[in-house]
């Protein structure tokens, strides 16, 4: 059972006795655009250790990096005590995806009703993926980006770490361009986003798959466009042919009115007797 609040995710374990020496796992939160998870290792009536675990990290790409500080309380709401340790800027990669302390029996106290409340406080500083440092609401654009184009970035050459993060949020920014509907990219804009594409070739991105969808943008809004030309004259087509039944039916109703006049009686003067 699990609650999350921004950067902090609260996990009570009930019924702690039962589970013995075995591991429990709280659900997977999202803090800071990443998903982590927590781990408790029980011992008879007290907490042995806790991971702190990045969730999903086999999906990650090679050379991801995350920089957290991390802090846990575990509360005794009855008598409102706490037990608090503090971890500070805490390296997550590959090799190292995991935290783990021991918490000994310094929680034997905060067990009430076989319930233990832990409250979990994760701050990220810095979020490295395949070399770049991003800010952790990139990471999810990020990661699907290097998911979808995995060599993206290989034959980028340059090391500065500024240059480097400069780079990046002009390629998510031509990504988040480019997923816009081709209503919504203005003719300025596509030219605009077809050159600093080739600008961005030419340090070493390989961006075949925006060429692609440029080209694919290119080709629906000239669709668009002739789409457009065709309605406008189908509706001037049908304006004129509107405006001709309406001619016709004012000279049929004058057709209707010559005839009825042509069918009434005719009288010989108006003092006239009728026999």
């Amino acid at each position: 059972m699990g609650s999350q609040v921004d950067s902090k995710f609260t996990w009570v374990i009930k019924n702690l006795a039962p589970f013995g020496s075995e591991i429990i796992c709280s659900d997977s939160f999202v803090i800071s655009g990443c998903k982590w998870r927590l781990i408790a290792y029980p011992k008879r009536k007290w907490l042995n250790y806790l991971t702190l675990e990045v969730a999903d990290c086999e999906s990650f790409p090679i050379g991801w990096r995350r920089l957290a500080n991390f802090s846990v309380t575990i509360v005794n709401k009855a008598l409102e005590q706490i037990y608090r340790r503090q971890v500070t800027q805490q390296w997550f990669d590959h090799k190292t995806p995991r935290l783990s302390f021991p918490l000994m029996k310094t929680t034997l106290g905060f067990l009430v009703d076989e319930e233990v409340k832990i409250v979990a406080e994760i701050d990220v500083v810095e979020v490295i993926i395949n070399g770049f440092q991003v800010l952790p609401s990139q990471v999810k654009s990020v990661n699907r980006l290097f998911k979808r184009e995995p060599d993206i970035a290989s034959k980028f050459p340059i090391n500065n770490p500024l240059l480097k993060t400069a780079y990046m949020n002009v390629l998510l920014s031509l990504t988040k361009t480019l997923h816009l509907s081709p209503q919504k990219i203005s003719n300025g804009d596509l030219s605009d986003t077809e050159t600093t594409l080739a600008h961005m070739k030419t340090i070493g991105f390989k961006l075949e798959l925006l060429e692609k969808k440029i080209c694919e943008i290119k080709e629906k809004k000239a669709k668009e466009k002739a789409g457009k030309i065709k309605i406008q004259n189908t509706e001037e087509k049908l304006k004129d042919l509107k405006q001709k039944c309406l001619d016709l039916e004012a000279q049929l109703e004058t057709e209707k009115a010559e005839v009825l006049a042509a069918s009434a009686p005719l009288l010989l003067s108006d003092d006239e007797d009728v026999f």
